[in-house]
């Protein structure tokens, strides 16, 4: 007997092996097999009895099925449709701590040690130092490695350095944080709307198609419940559900609610150790749970019998994997549901353009939820011109009169204010006055952003930390500017200025532990942080009924990256972040501060105008042929020379450009990407508009697997990008 595996490499082929007698080996099974010079984990995915005309090596080590025949559909189609390889696509279903055979009980450490200063000797090494240093707690081990890119010798070598301890210690119970953020039982009565809407999914749930449903509910309006109840239904007749939120930080609160209605309920998110997701992972497999909920690759929970997957705030654009394979995971549902006879609901204030679309054309089921519960009014919406503000105070305001006003009498009052910024760090722009010189990472061409907390400097995308320069490095003449706020300076004024007052701050940056979760919750929903300052984790399903003033310090971060997506953003930010307010029975206020108040995009935010905000948004997409009227692949060739990846682009281009007609399918570039350097790799950027997305595909792979990319320049390949830097 012989089987097809699949391996983690860019090569979408199967390689054959022996199976040696007396040796069982099922298709989704994890094995080890030689492969050149070196053995490779990979998964079988075929087992056949034909002879290979040609010299096979046998399996070597073969462990437990890991994936079944669903999922092994499902990983194939995702490389098919993400232009990625069988074995990348399986990678990314399955989480490592199971590909890495972890049975759970233990986990291994990274710390500082207590050691003689040590001098890195290589950028690896040092990433992994200041990572490290900046978390100021221990790291999991491959959390670690991941986040610097690095290989397990880089903390080897500096584990015998005597500059990091490594220990294996055990792992904890799973924590969900989910006790934090517990609610009273209480009599819920359905509105007319949400008793149709449950009563759509419930058909959809039995097997009607079209089997997704996109559940386009105000801010405040209940969609939660139809969720609960749909997901009733498909327990009852004893299948499981997955339930994917955007962020983390909305896990705890989702799993309270999910969990007074479900008591087996399994959890799956990155803040969880290897262990943790093991044991979850494991659970689900054995059909011992119910419920998943978790972030974007709990889409790919081993379930028995898949009756529902909801994805909530289905707009969000990070449900997008941003490395390969590069999948969507609000279409990854779809698929997946279509495979196993399963319903999809996408949920959302502000449904992506793609989704409304494909629901005005019938290709998906609509259900409206025009109004918040208990017929609770939308909080009033204030837009401060800061152009204004500015001439009037005479000086760069970080936060407007108004804002100041309307947060201190809601404090007075008993009640929580939220402030939004979606920038992070303490001071976003540092320049030279007199010779106009900037200070960007020597890696990126990006400026850097000064932590005072920290007191470092960080690209915020490779991660590099240097000093803040205390002088112009170019002329030694010029005083440096230090313009552009983030959510680390905003609470520190905050805090200078109303001591009494109890901030905390939710970003990245504080939110590195499952400790600063606990801390920042406990806080939120106990009522001893006052204001919370965070960026868009803050902005996304957090419902915390004693917030009644919610403040956008800066509407118009969006409007900077060059994005033909940027206008949707701002209007479903703003949108998202306004309902954070007024969502009990005290009502709210919403203050957005812009330098562009008459920009359609606030306006219509503003108002909750969302039927106008989306008919001049799909005008301007069909002129401009952009998604949904279209479908895009963006292709980046990337290197550290500069001329090879110029040469590659343009060779690649004109080996692309003839297999692609016109009329089907249009070229943009190669150009410079708009950040035209990261981690010392320059970027050039190519990009396809399809109104016949299978030409694009079958151009693509003819041509690029083959393509001789010169050494050091690589190609990535994305299908349906969110990101257009």
């Amino acid at each position: 007997m012989f089987c097809d595996v699949v391996l983690p490499l860019p090569v979408d082929r199967p390689f054959t092996y022996r199976i040696p007698v007396g040796r069982t080996v099922e298709p989704g099974a994890r094995v080890r097999v030689p492969f050149r010079n070196r053995e490779l984990p990979g998964y079988v995915v075929g087992v056949h009895d034909r002879t290979p005309a040609f010299d096979v090596k046998d399996v070597g080590f073969a462990g437990e099925r890991i994936l079944d025949e669903k999922m092994l559909a499902l990983t194939r189609w995702i490389a098919d449709r993400y232009l990625c390889s069988w074995g990348e696509a399986i990678v990314a279903a399955v989480p490592a701590a199971i590909r890495h055979t972890a049975k759970g009980g233990t986990m291994q450490i990274a710390s500082l040690a207590e050691a003689p200063a040590f001098t890195p000797r290589t950028e690896r090494q040092r990433i992994v130092l200041d990572l490290l240093r900046a978390a100021r707690a221990p790291m999991p081990v491959q959390e670690l490695l991941d986040r610097a890119e690095a290989q397990y010798d880089t903390l080897k070598r500096l584990a015998k350095a005597g500059a990091v301890k490594l220990a294996r210690v055990a792992a904890t119970d799973v924590d969900t944080l989910a006790d934090l953020c517990a609610e009273p039982e209480k009599s819920i009565e359905l509105t007319p709307e949400q008793r149709s809407a449950i009563e759509l999914v419930g058909r959809a749930v039995a097997g009607e198609r079209p089997t997704t449903v996109l559940l386009h509910g105000v801010t405040g309006s209940g969609k939660t419940e139809v969720y609960l109840q749909a997901i009733r239904r498909a327990v009852d007749d004893g299948r499981q559900a997955i339930v994917l939120v955007p962020e983390i930080a909305l896990t705890p609160q989702t799993v309270a609610r999910f969990r007074s209605r479900f008591p087996r309920v399994a959890v799956l998110h990155s803040v969880l150790t290897e262990s943790d997701r093991a044991a979850q992972w494991r659970a689900t497999r054995a059909g011992d749970v119910d419920v998943i909920v978790g972030a974007r690759s709990a889409i790919f929970a081993p379930t028995k019998r898949l009756g529902l997957v909801v994805v909530d705030e289905e707009h969000e654009h990070t449900y997008k994997q941003e490395n390969d394979p590069r999948y969507h995971a609000r279409d990854v549902a779809v698929k997946r549901a279509e495979l196993e006879g399963a319903a999809v609901v996408l949920g959302s204030a502000t449904p992506s353009l793609e989704s409304l679309y494909r629901a005005r054309t019938g290709e998906y089921r609509l259900a409206t939820l025009p109004y918040r519960i208990e017929g609770r009014k939308m909080p009033l919406v204030r837009i401060v011109d800061m152009a204004a503000e500015r001439r009037d105070t005479k000086r760069y305001p970080v936060i407007s009169r108004s804002l100041e006003m309307e947060f201190k009498a809601a404090i007075a009052r008993g009640e929580q204010v939220i402030l939004f910024l979606n920038r992070r760090g303490y001071i976003t722009y540092i320049a030279c006055r007199r010779c106009e010189w900037i200070y960007r990472c020597r890696r990126c061409d990006v400026g850097m952003t000064y932590h005072k907390d920290r007191d470092r400097c960080e690209c915020h995308q490779c991660g590099s930390l240097a000093p803040l320069p205390v002088e112009c490095p170019e002329c030694r003449l010029g005083g440096l500017s230090k313009l552009g706020l983030g959510t680390e300076r905003i609470e520190e004024e905050l805090k200078t200025k109303f001591p009494d007052f109890g901030v905390r701050r939710m970003d990245s940056d504080a939110m590195r532990t499952r400790r600063d979760y606990r801390e920042a919750l406990e806080g939120l929903w106990g009522g001893d942080t006052d204001v919370i300052v965070g960026t868009q984790m803050i902005a996304k399903g957090l419902d915390v009924p004693n917030v009644t003033v919610v403040g956008v310090v800066s509407a118009d971060t969006a409007f900077h990256i060059p994005d033909f997506r940027a206008a949707e953003r701002t209007f479903q930010l703003l949108t998202q972040v306004a309902g954070r307010a007024g969502r009990g029975p005290k009502g709210g206020t919403v203050v957005v501060q812009t330098y562009h108040p008459s920009h359609y995009a606030i306006r219509a935010a503003a108002a909750y105008d969302f039927d106008g905000f989306v008919a001049r948004e799909v005008a301007e997409r069909k002129d401009l042929g952009y998604p949904p009227f279209t479908s895009l692949v963006r292709i980046l060739v990337s290197g550290a020379k500069e001329p090879r990846v110029k040469e590659t682009a343009a060779k690649l281009a004109a080996k692309l450009k003839p297999l692609l007609p016109e009329l089907l399918v249009q070229m943009l570039g190669p150009a410079p990407a708009p950040i035209y350097r990261i981690k010392g790799r320059f970027r050039m950027a190519m990009m396809l508009k399809a109104s016949d997305m299978s030409t694009a595909r079958d151009a693509l792979r003819r041509v690029v697997p083959g393509f001789a990319a010169p050494r050091g320049v690589s190609i990535a390949v994305d299908v349906d990008p969110v990101s257009m830097t």
